[in-house]
């Protein structure tokens, strides 16, 4: 089963030349640039993702504590932003996440020691220039991270700094690593926006009756050479109804459509709408397989054989090319 990428997204402006010294090594985001003169301004940004609460589940959060965003260039260099670097970390913050009763916690200069958001509620925290006007060295780039906190408040429920659940019942998200994308290999030498996406039917777990946060389905995408691909559902092509749909897209050379537990998961899925529509933004141009999933709601990324509807009665295209900067229509 495979795995996807669901736009919860974070959009990253940002432009950067490693050291070549071949040692890995960390400048912290209020560590002046070697040479500003090879730098260049970077900044955060957050692109609002459509509605991706469980149905029934209005009232599911899924807070994450992030104290950090890093980025690694080709000599191992770990560039690393925190809260210091943010124009109002007390800001961004979902406050449903915070219990009524207690404050995050702040370092020894006085910043908070993390930002805490709702992954369920982006759209309802202004993270717009998260973190701007910073300075990244040019050069290459092969991953980007975001460090995530566990800890609790010490209230009255010890509510965890990162979990999942509602504001009475929270369970604590088990973070097996930070999040992390390997394999930028992007080569930085004037502003570049990228989006970092987060598929959270891929990432959040449930396993053992833990909530596990993982790397799958956290994703960063060159927008420069991304389209979007949007379009209408034949809801005859469901056998019951449409309502469980989703999209997901492979890759043309995808060996077999598997599920989100597979060997060979989709690259991307989007949920379908009310009106039997669908779109993926983001998506890194090339040529993809679309196929239409009716039962998409029972494929649980922890469940190795689960025997969803991929190869019968369902609607597929080969060969869809994605163009960069366009949006490309592809109804099924």
């Amino acid at each position: 089963m495979k795995k996807i990428i669901l736009p919860v997204l974070a959009t990253l402006i940002v432009a950067g030349c490693s050291d070549s010294d071949g040692a890995a090594s960390t400048i912290a985001n209020n560590d002046a640039a070697p040479n500003q003169d090879d730098s260049v301004p970077v900044s955060v940004d957050v692109s609002m993702p459509p509605n991706e609460v469980p149905k029934g589940a209005d009232d599911l959060q899924a807070c994450v504590a992030i104290d950090a965003v890093q980025v690694t260039d080709l000599a191992g260099t770990i560039i690393e932003w925190t809260t210091k670097s943010m124009t109002d970390p007390y800001g961004v913050n979902s406050t449903q996440c915070i219990p009524a009763d207690s404050d995050i916690p702040v370092d020894n200069d006085g910043y908070p020691k993390f930002i805490v958001i709702d992954l369920y509620d982006v759209t309802g925290v202004d993270l717009v220039n998260l973190i701007s006007e910073q300075l990244l060295p040019v050069g290459e780039y092969t991953g980007m991270a975001l460090s995530i906190l566990q800890g609790s408040y010490g209230d009255f429920l010890d509510t965890p700094y990162s979990y999942v659940g509602n504001p009475v019942d929270k369970m604590k998200m088990d973070i097996v690593d930070d999040l992390k994308f390997d394999g930028l290999d992007i080569n930085i030498d004037v502003p570049t926006t990228f989006t970092m996406t987060f598929d959270l039917k891929s990432m959040i777990q449930l396993v053992e009756q833990a909530y596990r946060l993982k790397s799958e389905g956290f994703k960063v995408v060159d927008n420069i050479t991304a389209g979007t691909l949007f379009g209408d559902i034949d809801v005859s092509a469901c056998s019951t109804s449409a309502k469980d749909a989703y999209v997901y897209l492979y890759e043309a050379d995808s060996p077999e459509y598997g599920d989100l537990g597979s060997d060979y998961p989709p690259v991307k899925t989007a949920q379908v709408a009310d009106d039997n529509t669908y779109e993926m933004q983001y998506v890194p141009e090339g040529e993809y397989d679309v196929v239409l999933v009716c039962d998409a709601l029972l494929d649980l990324p922890n469940e190795i054989d689960l025997d969803i509807d991929l190869d019968g009665d369902t609607s597929y295209h080969q060969g869809q090319y994605i163009s960069a900067g366009e949006k490309t229509y592809r109804n099924l």
